[in-house]
């Protein structure tokens, strides 16, 4: 380390040559093993998706092929009768096409409303910002922000502090909380669920089987419901047997 005579601490920082080149080396090679840990995580992640999308559409063929038998065979054996699974297979269907619409429905406000404030806030190019906006809004767990967090970074990296300040509080407060307030409507309106139900299936669906629990995470509740109440219905006569034979005793008695 070879510093000018009039360098301020020349000489301490001289002397510190060695230790400061032993830190940028062993920051160096961290930032190397971060890198390269970095591209065998995408490579991996890339060849996961392709071989998942390769079994799904291998699936698909079959399930287009031979679903209605696949369906039918799978209630016979749970010996129910022709009632109740017709009753829990009409109910997965409606709430899994109630879900879909919901989600696109809800994507398509987001985007508009993203649109709008990327406008008001002097974003150009604010409808190709709003269409991506709308179809990143179908991404679990990141949604509409991948797009305007970094549009709040960029306006107040260019000096709108006020814009940037307006931007987010517009995209958080009302784009990112329309879906929490839309979806359980959407959803519920069609499926007959309670909001609270409907909430809680699509986080817990999320959670537990990821991106595709956003459809699935309502549907289980759906058929879970309709099974309970075809249940309830089946004994309902049982209970009111039960409940007829005390009274009738205790008038017998009196």
């Amino acid at each position: 380390l070879k510093l000018p005579q009039w360098f301020p601490f020349r000489e301490q920082l001289q002397a510190a040559g060695p230790q400061v080149a032993s830190k940028i080396a062993e920051f160096a090679g961290q930032i190397g093993q971060f890198l390269v840990s970095s591209v065998a995580a995408a490579t991996q992640g890339t060849a996961r998706f392709f071989l998942q999308l390769f079994v799904l559409l291998y699936a698909m063929f079959y399930f287009l092929m031979d679903g209605p038998a696949i369906v039918e065979r799978a209630l016979r054996l749970t010996t129910l009768s022709i009632e109740m699974q017709r009753r829990i297979i009409t109910q997965g269907y409606v709430v899994a096409r109630a879900t879909i619409r919901g989600s696109l429905t809800i994507g398509l406000i987001q985007g508009l409303l993203g649109g709008i404030g990327f406008m008001i806030f002097g974003i150009p190019n604010f409808v190709l910002w709003g269409v991506v906006m709308a179809i990143s809004s179908l991404i679990p767990g990141v949604g509409t922000a991948i797009v305007w967090i970094p549009a709040v970074i960029y306006l107040y990296a260019t000096g709108d502090t006020l814009p940037a300040l307006g931007l987010a509080l517009w995209s958080a407060i009302l784009v990112g909380t329309i879906d929490n307030v839309l979806r359980p409507r959407l959803v519920g309106s069609d499926a007959k669920m309670p909001d609270l139900v409907i909430l809680v299936s699509t986080f817990g669906g999320l959670a537990t089987f990821g991106a595709t629990g956003l459809i699935l995470g309502p549907v289980v509740a759906a058929v879970f419901f309709t099974a309970w109440e075809v249940f309830a219905d089946a004994n309902e006569p049982q209970a009111r047997q039960d409940t007829a034979e005390p009274n009738e005793l205790s008038e017998a008695q009196s």
